[in-house]
C-alpha cells in the first residue's frame, strides 16, 4: 500500500515543463533540458537546487523546497537580540585559571635535630620569609634553580651561640644540618657590689661574713671585690650617713656583680 502523498508536496510529470511548490508564491526553477531517461525525481533533484522530491511512479513524482538559497550557510551561529534591539554574537566566557609556579622550582628544607626551642632566619637568598621559624615546624619552599641556589642560614637557641651557614639548595627535599655549641658563661670567682639608693655621704662597712676588710668605704666609690668560697655567701653590711640612723643589714652575694638597695630612716630633728 502507498504511503499518502502531504498535500503541501507538488506533482511533476516528465511531459510538463516545470514543477512547482503548492504556495504560489514559491516557484521551483525550470527545467532546463529533458528528462532523458531519467526518472521525474532524478531529473527534478539534478536540475533544481534546493529540492528533495519522491516517485510517485516512472512519470510522476512529489517534490518539496528543502533548502534556500538566501538561508545562512550552515554552522553561522545565530545573533541574539540585545536589550536595545540590536543583535550580537552570544557571549563566551573565558576561563580564568591560577597561576602556578614553574614545575620542579620549589626546594624544601629538612632540618637536623637540634636543641629545644632551635630557630632558624633566612638572612641571604630568596628568602621565604623574613622571621625566625621553629625547626620542628615545616619550612615555606624556597624557590631554586636546577643548578643550585645560594642561601644564608641562622640557627639559634636558648643557652647555644648562634650560627650562620652557608647552603646550596636544589629543586626537592633538601637535608639541612648544623650543630649548635653551649654558650658557656664563665663567672668570676669574686663578688663585686654597687649600692643604689644610698644618701649622700654614706659608708659602708662589712662585719661578718667573707669581708675584704673591715674598713669604711664610701658608698659611692668601689667597694672591695668579695672573695667567696662557695657560689653563694651571706654578708652582714653596715652603713652610716650624716642624719640618719645607722642600718645593717644581710645580703646574700653571688659570684659577679650584685646590686645592693640601701634603706636608711633618717633621725629625728634636734637628734
Amino acid at each position: 500500500m502507498r504511503a499518502a502523498i502531504p498535500a503541501s508536496l507538488i506533482f511533476c510529470a516528465l511531459s510538463l515543463s516545470a514543477c512547482t511548490k503548492s504556495s504560489a508564491d514559491t516557484k521551483l526553477p525550470e527545467p532546463q533540458a529533458g528528462p532523458g531517461n531519467d526518472s521525474c525525481a532524478v531529473y527534478v533533484e539534478r536540475v533544481a537546487s534546493g529540492v528533495r522530491c519522491q516517485a510517485i511512479d516512472s512519470a510522476h513524482c512529489a517534490c518539496e523546497l528543502v533548502a534556500s538559497a538566501d538561508a545562512p550557510p550552515p554552522g553561522d551561529a545565530a545573533l541574539l537580540p540585545t536589550d536595545g534591539g540590536a543583535t550580537s554574537n552570544p557571549p563566551t566566557t573565558t576561563p580564568t585559571t591560577t597561576p602556578t609556579p614553574a614545575a620542579g622550582s620549589a626546594a624544601t628544607l629538612a632540618f637536623a635535630t637540634g636543641p629545644a626551642n632551635t630557630t632558624v632566619k633566612c638572612v641571604s637568598g630568596p628568602c621565604p620569609v623574613a622571621t625566625a621559624e621553629v625547626i620542628t615546624r615545616p619550612y615555606p619552599a624556597i624557590a631554586a634553580a636546577p643548578s643550585g641556589t645560594a642561601i644564608q642560614l641562622e640557627f639559634s637557641s636558648p643557652g647555644y651561640k648562634p650560627i650562620v651557614s652557608n647552603f646550596t639548595v636544589y629543586p626537592g627535599t633538601n637535608q639541612i644540618g648544623f650543630n649548635l655549641e653551649k654558650d658557656v658563661v664563665t663567672l668570676p670567682e669574686n663578688a663585686a657590689l654597687e649600692f643604689q639608693g644610698a644618701p649622700s655621704g654614706t659608708t659602708v662597712e662589712c662585719m661578718s661574713g667573707p669581708c675584704p676588710d673591715k674598713k669604711s668605704h664610701p658608698a659611692d666609690k668601689s667597694f672591695p671585690e668579695v672573695k667567696l668560697g662557695k657560689d653563694e655567701e651571706t654578708l652582714l653590711l653596715r652603713f652610716n650617713a650624716p642624719g640618719y640612723r645607722t642600718a645593717m643589714t644581710s645580703f646574700q652575694v653571688k659570684r659577679g656583680t650584685n646590686i645592693i638597695p640601701v634603706l636608711m630612716e633618717r633621725k629625728p630633728a634636734g637628734k
